[in-house]
């Protein structure tokens, strides 16, 4: 019975499983800290010999070159049986490159004289030849030298790049090469996005394909895999799992695109479908009642008002400032988004725009920024009491206008149930203007422009259409007030 066989672990290092030999049940599970088969078996059979150390074994300290050896070999070949000791010679032959020769290579036998003498031709025997012997049984004819097919070396596998470190670095704004390359050409990519793009690697990249799996590793069919997984046993949802999708590709095809990767095994992968995400949308009446309720201060009142009648997003309205607004024209130009990860960026999809606003409320946001104690034409509109350096963050008109909802008999339970956010708001306008004008004046208004839109509000066809957009944008509002 053998008392003990190998395996590998996870980390690639071959651990030892002994076996009791008069139970033949699995006793203790050790490691032996090599890779390397040969030697694992080389370190198993000295533990059985001398015991197993309950400290981790001098395992590396092990030179098979060294001119004194701990190891009882006669113990060892008596323990192995004729497939084992032939299994041994076919590891020991590829590992030293040691050449086999053929049953008719004649077997040299060297004429010991002197202990220096045999010890010089005992090497000189290890350099050149292995002699392979099978004993002939006894009473029966002499048998044929027993040559093992030597196992061939395995080619060294080219280094591969780590999938989880690669990705990891790939998304980090500071130090991506990428990134800085991507601005560098005047692309837009926030550090809220790439933030965004860590946490899908840190949550389920890294997780699935631990940290031994380089790039090469990957195919269409072990990434088609990780995207079911994803989606069936993570229970994420479609939209979620197609961020994970566009988190690998961006970072696969650059490394495909500079020839870093032979394939990019992200081609054809097929998305999920996303499902949206629904949005309630108040009523009329209750914009109506909105208006004319206690808000908790003037600033998420206004807010309010730009994201119901001008369908402002929640960072635009922190990204304004006072050379936004134009008080000659009636206008606010909404140039920049405001978060607290990226601060003062480009709005979304680049959407900067012009919006006609009706001059009393425009006369308010002044005198708003104007309480800033550091005001200036850059100073933000809704800045913070706290930092006047900087806006409101967006959360703060979310938290204003739940308040305000509950002072209009709308509870913290039906506005969750109805899906009621600040985003509603942006919805509420959109659906309001598209029932009184065309889809393009609705474009405009909601930051959807297309090439016929000029960015100059100076230019004579924009004038008109801004006046266009001005009367009726005005005239919804006076029936929704009046009504």
């Amino acid at each position: 019975m053998r008392q003990f066989y190998l395996y590998k672990n996870n980390s690639g290092y071959y651990n030892a499983v002994f076996v009791n030999p008069e139970t033949g049940k699995k006793g203790k599970d050790k490691s032996t800290h090599t890779k390397d088969k040969i030697q694992a078996t080389i370190i198993a059979s000295g533990w059985i010999e001398k015991g197993c150390p309950e400290a981790r074994p001098n395992s590396r300290n092990y030179s098979p070159d060294s001119s004194t050896t701990r190891l009882n070999l006669k113990d060892i070949c008596d323990r192995v049986n004729e497939t084992e000791a032939l299994q041994l010679i076919n590891l020991l032959t590829a590992k030293y490159n040691l050449v086999i020769p053929s049953a008719e290579t004649p077997v040299i036998e060297p004429q010991i004289t002197t202990k220096q003498k045999a010890d010089e031709l005992v090497q000189e025997q290890k350099r050149r030849i292995v002699v392979v012997r099978k004993k002939p049984a006894e009473n029966s004819a002499p048998a044929q030298m027993s040559v093992p097919t030597p196992v061939p070396a395995q080619k060294p596998k080219t280094e591969g790049i780590p999938l989880s470190a690669f990705l990891l670095n790939f998304w980090d704004f500071e130090n991506s090469e990428f990134i800085k390359r991507y601005i560098a050409h005047d692309h837009n990519m926030t550090k809220r996005h790439t933030d965004n793009m860590l946490s899908l690697v840190r949550n389920y990249w890294q997780p699935y394909f631990c940290d031994e799996i380089t790039v090469q590793d990957l195919d269409r069919t072990t990434l088609d895999d990780f995207f079911f997984y994803l989606n069936t046993e993570k229970g994420l949802k479609g939209g979620t799992v197609n961020k994970a999708i566009n988190c690998g590709s961006r970072a696969l095809r650059y490394l495909f695109e500079n020839k870093k990767i032979d394939s990019n095994p992200m081609t054809g992968i097929e998305r999920f479908n996303p499902e949206e995400a629904e949005r309630g949308i108040p009523t009329e009446s209750e914009v109506r009642q909105l208006l004319n309720t206690d808000w908790p201060n003037e600033a998420y009142f206004l807010a309010f008002k730009l994201g119901a009648f001008c369908g402002l997003r929640a960072g635009e309205i922190s990204g304004l400032r006072v050379c936004d607004l134009d008080l000659d024209a009636d206008l606010i130009h909404v140039r920049h988004s405001w978060n607290d990860t990226d601060g003062l960026k480009c709005p979304k999809n680049s959407d900067v725009r012009d919006l006609p606003i009706d001059h009393r409320t425009l006369l308010q946001l002044t005198s708003l920024a104007k309480e800033n104690p550091n005001y200036s034409d850059l100073s933000y509109v809704f800045f913070s009491p706290v930092k006047p350096e900087q806006p409101y963050w967006p959360s703060y008109y979310v938290d204003g206008l739940y308040e305000a909802l509950e002072k209009i008999g709308i509870s913290e339970e039906q506005r969750k149930e109805r899906k009621i956010v600040f985003h509603s708001l942006r919805h509420f306008c959109a659906t309001v203007l598209s029932q009184k004008t065309d889809l393009k004046t609705v474009q405009a208004v909601m930051g959807h422009r297309t090439e016929a839109m000029s960015k100059h509000y100076s230019d004579h066809e924009t004038k008109e259409k801004l006046q266009n957009m001005r009367n009726i944008m005005q005239v919804t509002w006076d029936n929704i007030l009046s009504a």
